[in-house]
């Protein structure tokens, strides 16, 4: 049985369990700076960071697997609006990754942007997203979630 560790966390699992998120929680940030377009009054926003691995197939490539994940948040509904053009990125670990800014309206009307870097390693797509409300409170923490992404191995 193969034990599953990841900071203070560890536990043992059977062999046909695989690790499947992460989740990473960011400082609270309490006061929102202009800049951030909404519907609704603004509650504090944690920004986090989010981690999904997912068994893919031999041929899987970045691009297919990131306009799969775009026509399903089509499918379900979710608005969603391109940040920025894909950027294919060398990463750390030396694989090559696909990093993506989408904005998406979250259920109370607030507009969250989104860093994403796909990478497909061992034959699991993992997908990595930074978030934080769109705006001046996205912009201040831009470089650190680029760091962090990238520093992917």
């Amino acid at each position: 049985m193969p034990r599953v560790k990841f900071g203070t966390f560890s536990l043992e699992a059977p062999d046909d369990w695989t690790l499947n998120s992460v989740i990473l929680a960011g400082p609270v940030d309490d006061s929102p700076q202009q800049g951030m377009l909404t519907t609704k009054a603004v509650q504090p926003f944690q920004r986090n960071l989010i981690t999904t691995l997912e068994q893919v197939g031999p041929n899987e490539t970045l691009e297919g697997y990131v306009q799969r994940q775009i026509d399903g948040l089509r499918e379900a509904g979710v608005p969603r609006q391109e940040g920025r053009p894909p950027e294919k990125v060398n990463l750390e670990g030396g694989q090559e990754g696909l990093l993506t800014e989408q904005i998406i309206q979250g259920p109370d009307g607030e507009r969250v942007r989104q860093m994403q870097l796909v990478v497909i390693k061992k034959g699991a797509a993992h997908t990595t997203i930074a978030s934080h409300l769109d705006g001046a409170s996205f912009e201040r923490v831009r470089e650190e979630f680029r760091k962090m992404l990238l520093s992917f191995t």
